[in-house]
Order: structure tokens, then C-alpha cells, then sequence
């Protein structure tokens, strides 16, 4: 299983400053961070070289993360970078919802859904 030292590497390759970059506004602000918000940027990086990205279509929130991703190919000396597609955030089914989420199935539209 490759997933955990690839992970242990992108956080021994970073400062723990820039790996706040990457945190929730809200936490990050605060000077609150628990441990799992720090480690949480590292595994969505990590999940770009475990599922072998190419091309990360994601939403602009997630901009910070797929930088670093970046950033670690040069890091590690790895030779091909992801594509970074941001787009901007799609609004939930729900009145007054400012983003969808897969959280909560009511405001959000999934791959598997039928055209119902």
C-alpha cells in the first residue's frame, strides 16, 4: 500500500504554514486547527497521485490543494504535474444553499442519479 508514505511525504516536504493554506478559512483564522485539519490536505493531495489523476476537475475551493499537489510533483521530482480544472461552485437544490454537497443528498445532484 503505497497511499500512507505517500502521504507521509507530502507532509515532510511541506512547512505546516503552507499546508495551512490549504485548511477551512474558518479554523485557519481562528488559530483552532485540530491535528485531522492539518493531516486532511495532505490526504486530499495524496488522493491525486493514489487515484492517478491526470486531470483535477474540482471546485475553486479546492484550488489551494491541487496547487500543492503540484507543487509536491516538483518537490518529489516527479516528472508529470496534474492538470488543474477550478470551476466555480455549483449552488445546492435547497433555497438560499450557497453550494452543493454531497452531504446532503437533498441539495445535491449524483453521477448515479436517474433523470427524476
Amino acid at each position: 500500500d503505497k497511499y500512507w508514505p505517500t502521504m507521509l511525504d507530502v507532509g515532510r516536504r511541506f512547512n505546516v504554514t503552507r499546508i495551512k493554506k490549504c485548511c477551512q478559512i474558518m479554523g485557519r483564522l481562528e488559530g483552532s486547527l485540530t491535528a485531522a485539519q492539518i493531516l486532511y490536505p495532505l490526504m486530499q493531495c495524496t488522493d491525486v497521485f493514489f487515484l492517478k489523476a491526470d486531470i483535477c476537475q474540482l471546485g475553486v475551493d479546492q484550488r489551494k490543494v491541487n496547487m500543492l499537489a503540484r507543487e509536491y510533483c516538483d518537490a518529489a521530482g516527479l516528472k508529470f504535474k496534474p492538470v488543474i480544472l477550478s470551476h466555480h461552485m455549483l449552488y445546492g437544490l435547497k433555497a438560499g444553499q450557497e453550494k452543493m454537497s454531497k452531504s446532503d443528498p437533498d441539495s445535491a445532484v449524483f453521477m448515479e442519479d436517474t433523470a427524476e
